[in-house]
């Protein structure tokens, strides 16, 4: 099993639905050919440095995996094939995986991502009673007349 990334362009102009779907079709394809999605880091839509296929501006998306040569080859038939990518990119990160290391590199991003867990205690204060809030000291004292002004 070798470590791979693919970075591929879906047509900018499509909907977010069609994007999504063409990311979940390609994420598909590399888990049933027998590898392992390691990271999908999509870095949205973007203006493109020349008209591809009349449009100018793609949406990116980059797929860090491992895999066998036959998952890159299953990969980019499917991107060819697929009118809406109008480019990809595929290369090899290293030729050994070991899979222990990679199931844990996995686990840390996992934990990364996910949010850190807040305790609710502000719930049960909010059911207590109400409590009476006196007014300032400052507002309480009564005012002093101003002095009057001298003349000289």
């Amino acid at each position: 099993m070798r470590r791979y990334e693919s970075v591929w362009v879906v047509n900018g102009d499509l909907p977010d639905e069609e994007v999504k779907s063409a990311i979940d079709k390609f994420s598909g394809i590399i888990s049933s050919q027998g590898g392992t999605l390691v990271g999908l880091d999509e870095w949205g839509r973007r203006k493109l440095a020349y008209k591809i296929q009349g449009t100018i501006r793609g949406y990116y998306v980059l797929a860090d995996f491992a895999g066998s040569s036959e998952t890159v080859k299953e990969l980019e038939r499917n991107y060819r094939i697929d009118d809406r990518i109008i480019r990809f990119l595929t290369t090899k990160k290293s030729d050994k995986v070991n899979l222990e290391a990679l199931q844990a590199e996995i686990a840390a991003k996992a934990k990364a991502a996910a949010p850190e867990a807040v305790p609710e205690v502000a719930a049960p204060v909010e059911a207590a009673a109400p409590v009476e809030v006196s007014p300032p000291a400052a507002a309480a004292a009564p005012e002093e007349p101003a002095a009057p002004a001298q003349e000289e």
